[in-house]
């Protein structure tokens, strides 16, 4: 007796299934895509935030190290504009540099000598803020950090052609953010100036930060919300972008001469009197 073949029947799928299947597909690759899309926007704005990070660290490195070597001598031997001037936007101050590495080389006496050079450099930090132009928002164009290095001190004719005696850098043009606050060991100010003794204050506080600067800050309107008073407590906002750093003066006065001096300054404007010490 002859076997019947067996028959095997295959179920078709039908369109619901098919729709159904597809749909399943299609959600799975949405995830999977949505993951990876998710993961390169996190890797991106990580990336972004580590070279603002370090953009940020390298500026307060530098100018926290030239500010440490600030000198604090009543006199120098000649006469000097200014030792340590700034205010909320702008420092300028004098700091010893280490001999570069030309000054290190041994001549002979027939070798011509390259001129001598001092050991002071005179310095500025200031934002670059076009005064001609404005954003659609009517806000301050700014291009970044400016460095002002003055080499040749005491004398009466500069060139302002030569770097070796005026040289002005462009740092960070992504930097549209800059500040000082000065502590005198009694509060902080906006502002520093002395004309007499130590005219070092014991802590400055640099804030450099990616977003430009407002008019209402640069014309110091965020002080009627934020008093110098205080600080440092803060002012309750979120800055994302801002980065401070806090630096210590070694050569400031350490008997606090130097608050008596801003003590007297004070009365001196109050009363309307030019000096009070």
């Amino acid at each position: 007796m002859r076997r019947r073949a067996a028959r095997i029947r295959f179920r078709a799928m039908t369109l619901l299934e098919v729709v159904i299947a597809v749909s399943l597909i299609a959600v799975l690759m949405g995830a999977l895509f949505t993951f990876y899309w998710q993961s390169l926007e996190v890797r991106n704005q990580v990336a972004r935030i580590a070279d603002r990070t370090e953009i940020a660290r390298q500026v307060l490195g530098r100018l926290a190290a030239e500010l440490r070597g600030c000198v604090g001598k009543e006199s120098f031997g000649f006469p000097l504009e200014q030792r340590l001037v700034g205010d909320r936007r702008s420092i300028t101050f004098l700091t010893t540099t280490l001999p570069e590495e030309h000054q290190y080389q041994f001549y002979s006496e027939f070798d011509q000598l390259p001129p001598g050079q001092h050991d002071l450099r005179e310095l500025k930090y200031e934002l670059w803020i076009d005064p001609n132009k404005k954003t659609e928002d009517n806000e301050p164009v700014v291009g970044g950090i400016v460095r002002t290095e003055k080499r040749t001190l005491n004398q009466s004719l500069i060139d302002e052609t030569d770097p070796l005696q005026i040289r002005h850098d462009l740092w960070s043009h992504e930097l549209g953010y800059l500040e000082f606050r000065y502590f005198d060991g009694a509060a902080w100010r906006w502002t520093w100036e002395l004309t007499q003794g130590n005219p070092l204050p014991h802590l400055i506080q640099i804030t450099v930060g990616f977003d430009s600067i407002t008019q209402a800050e640069l014309d110091g309107k965020d002080q009627d919300t934020y008093p110098i008073e205080l600080f440092p407590l803060g002012d309750d906002l979120p800055h994302p972008d801002r980065y401070a750093m806090i630096v210590r003066i070694p050569a400031a006065d350490q008997f606090f001469s130097n608050t008596l001096q801003r003590v007297g300054q004070d009365m001196g404007e109050q009363f309307g009197v030019e000096e009070a010490y």
